[in-house]
């Protein structure tokens, strides 16, 4: 399951820049061609090669979106019990993560990535690495832990033993 969508990636970034980002192998990619391909239904009379630029485009941010939640949930996979509901309190972050993380992945030459955007996709796989690690907590609407994936924790549980009584050996 995708954390995001085209939709939600051109609404974070905007068509123009995400036509941008997407026409860097696809010359003929207009932002209308790809709005198009994205709704299933062409404006006008677009040629076959255009509309099979605009599905190029399309294919290539969703493919990427995809592969980089499979990426995240490398990560997510050894704190939480996957899949999250949609409906998790994570959603709205882990969507982020996921779109800066694509913009980067598209972003793949000179030309059009920027020492910014790396920054913040390696702002967000150190948080991916804090979740994993477990100094970091996804919770739940309710406000409570989402299910791990049963780690193992150390210390001294709680018990009605009292400690202070005891008085230790003298050798």
């Amino acid at each position: 399951m995708a954390y995001a969508t085209p939709q939600r990636f051109i609404q974070e970034y905007g068509l123009d820049e995400t036509t941008q980002l997407l026409a860097d192998e696809q010359q003929l990619l207009t932002s209308q061609l790809l709005s198009d391909a994205l709704a299933g239904s062409w404006t006008g009379t677009p040629s076959a090669a255009e509309q099979a630029a605009a599905n190029a485009a399309k294919d290539r941010i969703t493919r990427k979106l995809a592969t980089v939640s499979n990426f995240m949930d490398g990560y997510l996979r050894g704190a939480v019990t996957l899949p999250l509901s949609t409906s998790d309190a994570n959603a709205g972050t882990l969507e982020e993560c996921c779109i800066a993380l694509a913009r980067e992945g598209v972003s793949d030459d000179s030309d059009n990535a920027t020492e910014r955007m790396v920054q913040i996709a390696d702002r967000w796989r150190a948080w991916l690495k804090d979740v994993q690690s477990g100094r970091v907590s996804l919770i739940t609407v309710a406000g409570e832990e989402v299910a791990s994936r049963g780690r193992v924790r150390t210390g001294q549980a709680a018990s009605n033993f009292n400690w202070g009584s005891f008085t230790p050996r003298s050798y």
